[in-house]
């Protein structure tokens, strides 16, 4: 069995204000993790996506909002969108993070970015020995499946030149790829 590698850490100091500490405590024991280990959450997230968020544009919504948006949509409407958002739009995110554009860095941005951070998705990876299946979990309903089964073929066609297959489902979009 291997373990992954232990990352070197360092110590430093910093002022807080009173109300933020309270506010990092209460959320460590939400967690039942160490308020330690969830300023590296918050910095890790920080650094990976949210430093970048302004330059995107990026809009915060809640899931009901987001939810209706979606299904006032047509479905030829999403998958307009799905493919301009898979195509050149992610090609310039994955340069604006410094990201290349590889098999293994496309799906750590898919998991990372869109699923972890963005809230798209839920992300779930198998890798068989012949095949590769991202298999995409959420609540907003078919419309959304459209949307990222879409988006994230686009992605792999696009970028990266790789034929895929999709299926979806009410709450599922499943990716397929040849290995």
């Amino acid at each position: 069995m291997s373990f992954p590698e232990k990352r070197r850490t360092i110590s430093r100091s910093f002022r807080i204000d009173e109300e933020w500490m309270e506010a990092l405590h209460e959320e460590a024991e939400r967690e039942g993790i160490s308020v330690n280990a969830l300023m590296n959450k918050i910095l890790q997230q920080y650094s990976r996506n949210y430093r970048h968020a302004g330059r995107y544009g990026v809009v915060i919504l809640t899931r009901p909002t987001f939810a209706s948006i979606i299904r006032s949509c047509s479905n030829e409407a999403l998958t307009e969108t799905a493919k301009a958002s898979g195509s050149t739009r992610t090609k310039d995110a994955l340069r604006t993070l410094g990201i290349p554009s590889t098999h293994d860095s496309l799906v750590a941005f898919i998991r990372d970015n869109l699923g972890e951070y963005a809230g798209w998705f839920k992300f779930n990876h198998h890798i068989t020995e012949n095949k590769e299946m991202l298999h995409l979990r959420h609540v907003f309903g078919n419309k959304w499946s459209i949307f990222i089964a879409e988006a994230i073929s686009t992605m792999f066609e696009f970028i990266l030149n790789k034929k895929v297959t999709t299926e979806i489902s009410n709450f599922t979009a499943t990716i397929t790829i040849d290995r």
